[in-house]
Protein backbone atom coordinates (compact mmCIF):
# COMPACT_ATOMS: atom_id res chain seq x y z
CA UNK A 1 0.00 0.00 0.00
CA UNK A 2 1.23 3.56 -0.78
CA UNK A 3 2.61 4.77 2.59
CA UNK A 4 2.93 8.81 3.01
CA UNK A 5 6.50 9.42 1.21
CA UNK A 6 4.70 7.56 -1.78
CA UNK A 7 1.57 9.80 -1.92
CA UNK A 8 3.90 12.98 -1.08
CA UNK A 9 5.77 11.72 -4.18
CA UNK A 10 2.83 11.51 -6.38
CA UNK A 11 1.69 14.44 -5.16
CA UNK A 12 4.39 16.97 -5.39
CA UNK A 13 4.49 15.23 -9.07
CA UNK A 14 1.18 16.37 -9.97
CA UNK A 15 2.18 19.98 -8.57
CA UNK A 16 4.95 20.08 -10.69
CA UNK A 17 3.38 18.95 -13.84
CA UNK A 18 -0.33 20.13 -14.03
CA UNK A 19 -1.12 23.08 -11.64
CA UNK A 20 -1.95 25.94 -13.84
CA UNK A 21 -3.58 23.10 -15.96
CA UNK A 22 -7.09 23.25 -16.83
CA UNK A 23 -9.36 19.86 -16.60
CA UNK A 24 -11.09 19.96 -19.84
CA UNK A 25 -12.19 16.14 -19.89
CA UNK A 26 -12.86 12.99 -17.59
CA UNK A 27 -13.04 9.83 -19.16
CA UNK A 28 -14.61 7.18 -16.99
CA UNK A 29 -14.41 3.73 -16.95
CA UNK A 30 -14.96 1.84 -14.03
CA UNK A 31 -17.36 4.22 -12.03
CA UNK A 32 -16.43 2.18 -8.91
CA UNK A 33 -13.72 4.19 -7.87
CA UNK A 34 -15.61 7.15 -8.01
CA UNK A 35 -17.41 8.29 -4.43
CA UNK A 36 -19.75 10.06 -6.59
CA UNK A 37 -21.41 9.16 -10.11
CA UNK A 38 -19.28 9.99 -12.88
CA UNK A 39 -21.74 12.94 -14.29
CA UNK A 40 -21.61 14.60 -10.66
CA UNK A 41 -17.64 14.92 -10.66
CA UNK A 42 -17.23 15.56 -13.98
CA UNK A 43 -20.07 18.78 -13.56
CA UNK A 44 -17.81 19.41 -10.43
CA UNK A 45 -14.79 19.11 -12.04
CA UNK A 46 -14.19 19.55 -16.03
CA UNK A 47 -13.72 23.07 -16.79
CA UNK A 48 -12.04 24.17 -13.64
CA UNK A 49 -8.25 24.83 -13.27
CA UNK A 50 -5.78 22.78 -11.07
CA UNK A 51 -4.73 25.43 -8.52
CA UNK A 52 -2.99 23.23 -5.43
CA UNK A 53 -3.22 20.21 -3.54
CA UNK A 54 -2.95 19.27 0.20
CA UNK A 55 -1.93 15.61 1.55
CA UNK A 56 -3.22 14.48 4.78
CA UNK A 57 -1.25 11.37 5.78
CA UNK A 58 -2.08 8.67 2.66
CA UNK A 59 -4.97 11.34 1.05
CA UNK A 60 -4.22 13.58 -1.38
CA UNK A 61 -6.98 16.41 -1.96
CA UNK A 62 -6.35 18.33 -5.34
CA UNK A 63 -7.73 21.87 -5.27
CA UNK A 64 -9.28 23.27 -8.74
CA UNK A 65 -11.06 26.77 -9.07
CA UNK A 66 -12.99 28.02 -11.81
CA UNK A 67 -12.52 31.68 -13.58
CA UNK A 68 -14.11 33.31 -11.05
CA UNK A 69 -12.23 31.25 -8.10
CA UNK A 70 -15.55 29.11 -6.83
CA UNK A 71 -13.20 25.97 -5.39
CA UNK A 72 -14.26 22.29 -5.89
CA UNK A 73 -12.17 19.58 -4.34
CA UNK A 74 -11.24 15.72 -5.31
CA UNK A 75 -10.12 13.66 -2.82
CA UNK A 76 -7.67 10.80 -3.53
CA UNK A 77 -7.18 7.81 -1.72
CA UNK A 78 -4.86 5.43 -3.24
CA UNK A 79 -5.28 2.72 -1.12
CA UNK A 80 -3.33 -0.94 -1.68
CA UNK A 81 -2.48 -0.10 -5.72
CA UNK A 82 -4.11 2.70 -6.95
CA UNK A 83 -1.43 4.45 -9.32
CA UNK A 84 -1.46 8.42 -10.72
CA UNK A 85 0.72 8.42 -14.03
CA UNK A 86 1.29 10.42 -17.77
CA UNK A 87 3.27 8.05 -20.28
CA UNK A 88 3.79 9.18 -23.47
CA UNK A 89 2.24 6.83 -25.71
CA UNK A 90 0.50 4.71 -23.27
CA UNK A 91 -2.23 2.97 -24.33
CA UNK A 92 -4.91 2.69 -21.40
CA UNK A 93 -4.83 -1.29 -20.42
CA UNK A 94 -8.10 -2.51 -18.23
CA UNK A 95 -6.85 -1.67 -14.91
CA UNK A 96 -6.98 2.46 -15.87
CA UNK A 97 -10.31 3.35 -14.70
CA UNK A 98 -10.35 7.15 -14.95
CA UNK A 99 -8.19 9.10 -17.16
CA UNK A 100 -8.07 13.25 -16.60
CA UNK A 101 -7.23 15.49 -19.39
CA UNK A 102 -5.39 18.80 -18.54
CA UNK A 103 -5.44 20.60 -21.51
CA UNK A 104 -4.56 17.75 -23.54
CA UNK A 105 -2.47 15.76 -21.35
CA UNK A 106 -3.86 12.28 -19.73
CA UNK A 107 -3.23 11.65 -16.56
CA UNK A 108 -4.64 8.41 -15.72
CA UNK A 109 -5.46 6.38 -12.44
CA UNK A 110 -4.74 2.96 -12.73
CA UNK A 111 -5.96 0.51 -9.77
CA UNK A 112 -5.37 -2.97 -10.19
CA UNK A 113 -7.87 -4.15 -6.84
CA UNK A 114 -10.14 -1.51 -7.26
CA UNK A 115 -9.79 -0.55 -3.68
CA UNK A 116 -9.00 2.99 -4.03
CA UNK A 117 -11.31 6.06 -4.11
CA UNK A 118 -11.44 9.56 -5.64
CA UNK A 119 -14.33 11.18 -3.84
CA UNK A 120 -15.87 15.47 -4.33
CA UNK A 121 -15.07 16.48 -0.97
CA UNK A 122 -16.51 20.44 0.62
CA UNK A 123 -13.05 21.30 2.13
CA UNK A 124 -9.71 21.45 0.57
CA UNK A 125 -7.85 20.76 3.82
CA UNK A 126 -10.17 19.07 6.90
CA UNK A 127 -13.32 17.39 4.59
CA UNK A 128 -16.00 15.97 6.86
CA UNK A 129 -14.38 12.63 5.44
CA UNK A 130 -11.22 12.81 7.12
CA UNK A 131 -12.21 13.26 10.56
CA UNK A 132 -11.73 9.96 11.83
CA UNK A 133 -8.12 10.35 10.42
CA UNK A 134 -5.15 11.61 13.02
CA UNK A 135 -2.46 14.23 12.18
CA UNK A 136 0.11 13.86 9.43
CA UNK A 137 2.96 12.16 10.97
CA UNK A 138 5.17 15.04 9.66
CA UNK A 139 3.32 17.42 11.15
CA UNK A 140 2.55 16.26 14.46
CA UNK A 141 4.53 17.78 17.20
CA UNK A 142 5.50 16.16 20.38
CA UNK A 143 2.83 17.06 22.93
CA UNK A 144 0.50 16.14 20.98
CA UNK A 145 1.65 12.83 19.80
CA UNK A 146 1.95 11.48 23.94
CA UNK A 147 -1.37 12.86 24.24
CA UNK A 148 -3.00 10.36 21.48
CA UNK A 149 -0.56 7.67 22.18
CA UNK A 150 1.53 7.89 25.73
CA UNK A 151 -1.54 6.00 27.11
CA UNK A 152 -1.84 3.30 24.78
CA UNK A 153 -1.49 -0.49 26.15
CA UNK A 154 -1.70 -1.70 22.43
CA UNK A 155 1.24 -2.55 20.87
CA UNK A 156 3.73 0.33 20.01
CA UNK A 157 3.53 -1.17 16.23
CA UNK A 158 -0.32 -1.29 16.24
CA UNK A 159 -0.81 2.27 17.66
CA UNK A 160 1.76 3.74 15.18
CA UNK A 161 -0.22 1.69 12.31
CA UNK A 162 -3.35 3.44 13.44
CA UNK A 163 -4.18 6.33 11.40
CA UNK A 164 -6.30 7.56 13.90
CA UNK A 165 -3.31 8.26 16.34
CA UNK A 166 -0.88 10.01 13.30
CA UNK A 167 -1.26 9.68 9.70
CA UNK A 168 1.00 8.51 7.15
CA UNK A 169 2.61 5.33 8.84
CA UNK A 170 2.18 1.66 7.05
CA UNK A 171 4.19 -1.72 7.72
CA UNK A 172 7.09 -0.56 6.08
CA UNK A 173 7.70 2.67 7.64
CA UNK A 174 6.31 1.86 10.92
CA UNK A 175 9.15 -1.35 10.84
CA UNK A 176 12.02 0.89 10.16
CA UNK A 177 11.77 3.78 12.53
CA UNK A 178 11.21 1.33 15.41
CA UNK A 179 14.16 -0.55 14.22
CA UNK A 180 16.37 2.78 14.47
CA UNK A 181 14.38 3.86 17.60
CA UNK A 182 15.69 0.36 19.20
CA UNK A 183 12.54 -0.25 20.16
CA UNK A 184 10.73 -3.79 20.05
CA UNK A 185 7.13 -4.04 17.99
CA UNK A 186 5.52 -5.66 20.75
CA UNK A 187 6.16 -3.35 23.68
CA UNK A 188 3.22 -0.77 24.72
CA UNK A 189 3.62 2.66 24.63
CA UNK A 190 2.23 3.08 28.26
CA UNK A 191 5.54 1.22 29.44
CA UNK A 192 7.74 2.89 27.51
CA UNK A 193 9.77 6.01 29.10
CA UNK A 194 9.67 9.90 27.79
CA UNK A 195 12.90 9.06 25.71
CA UNK A 196 11.52 6.24 23.89
CA UNK A 197 8.65 7.71 22.47
CA UNK A 198 10.51 10.96 21.49
CA UNK A 199 13.07 8.51 19.87
CA UNK A 200 9.59 6.65 18.34
CA UNK A 201 8.34 9.91 16.57
CA UNK A 202 11.57 11.38 15.63
CA UNK A 203 12.79 8.38 13.89
CA UNK A 204 9.27 8.59 12.08
CA UNK A 205 9.86 11.73 10.82
CA UNK A 206 13.16 11.10 9.84
CA UNK A 207 12.38 7.58 7.98
CA UNK A 208 9.62 9.76 6.42
CA UNK A 209 11.71 12.53 4.88
CA UNK A 210 14.65 10.39 3.81
CA UNK A 211 11.86 7.78 1.60
CA UNK A 212 10.40 11.12 0.25
CA UNK A 213 14.11 12.00 -0.90
CA UNK A 214 14.19 8.88 -2.77
CA UNK A 215 10.57 8.84 -3.87
CA UNK A 216 9.44 6.65 -2.12
CA UNK A 217 9.40 2.28 -1.74
CA UNK A 218 8.09 0.11 -4.48
CA UNK A 219 8.11 -3.56 -3.99
CA UNK A 220 4.94 -4.16 -6.16
CA UNK A 221 2.84 -1.98 -8.03
CA UNK A 222 3.71 1.72 -6.57
CA UNK A 223 5.01 3.67 -9.47
CA UNK A 224 5.75 7.50 -9.82
CA UNK A 225 3.92 9.86 -11.92
CA UNK A 226 6.27 9.17 -15.06
CA UNK A 227 5.48 5.55 -14.38
CA UNK A 228 9.31 4.80 -12.54
CA UNK A 229 9.01 3.01 -9.29
CA UNK A 230 10.28 4.52 -5.84
CA UNK A 231 13.84 3.87 -4.67
CA UNK A 232 13.87 3.95 -1.46
CA UNK A 233 14.05 0.24 -1.49
CA UNK A 234 17.73 -0.25 -1.53
CA UNK A 235 17.72 1.53 1.51
CA UNK A 236 15.51 0.10 3.96
CA UNK A 237 17.46 -1.76 7.21
CA UNK A 238 15.20 -4.29 8.41
CA UNK A 239 11.73 -4.18 6.33
CA UNK A 240 11.37 -7.24 4.61
CA UNK A 241 14.86 -8.83 5.42
CA UNK A 242 13.06 -11.99 8.04
CA UNK A 243 16.43 -14.46 7.94
CA UNK A 244 19.29 -12.13 7.16
CA UNK A 245 22.01 -10.49 9.60
CA UNK A 246 21.04 -7.42 11.00
CA UNK A 247 23.40 -4.62 9.21
CA UNK A 248 24.18 -3.48 12.73
CA UNK A 249 24.76 -6.32 14.66
CA UNK A 250 24.87 -9.03 12.25
CA UNK A 251 22.32 -10.75 14.74
CA UNK A 252 19.32 -12.77 12.66
CA UNK A 253 16.35 -10.81 12.16
CA UNK A 254 13.26 -12.31 13.01
CA UNK A 255 9.41 -11.87 12.38
CA UNK A 256 6.15 -11.91 14.06
CA UNK A 257 2.56 -10.90 13.33
CA UNK A 258 1.67 -7.96 14.90
CA UNK A 259 -1.28 -5.94 14.30
CA UNK A 260 -2.24 -8.69 11.72
CA UNK A 261 0.92 -7.66 9.77
CA UNK A 262 3.99 -9.37 9.32
CA UNK A 263 6.46 -7.67 11.19
CA UNK A 264 10.60 -7.88 10.93
CA UNK A 265 12.62 -7.26 14.25
CA UNK A 266 16.49 -7.61 15.61
CA UNK A 267 16.41 -9.60 18.77
CA UNK A 268 19.75 -7.72 19.81
CA UNK A 269 19.12 -4.00 18.91
CA UNK A 270 15.28 -3.99 19.74
CA UNK A 271 15.38 -6.14 22.87
CA UNK A 272 11.80 -7.80 24.08
CA UNK A 273 10.18 -5.56 26.39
Amino acid sequence: MPELPEVESVGRALLTNLRGRRLTGLQVAFPGVLTQTPHRTRRALVGRTLTGLHRRGKYLILHFADGGGVPAYLMIHLRMTGQIFVLDGYLPDKHVHVTFDFDGLPVHYRDIRKFGRLTLVEDGVAPRALDHVGPDMLEVRWPEWRERIAARSASVKACLLDQGIASGLGNIYVDECLFLAGVHPLARPCDLDEADLREVLRRAKQVLRLAIRHGGTTFLNFTNFVGKPGNFRRKLRIYGRAGQPCRDCDATLQKLTVAGRTTVFCPRCQPAP
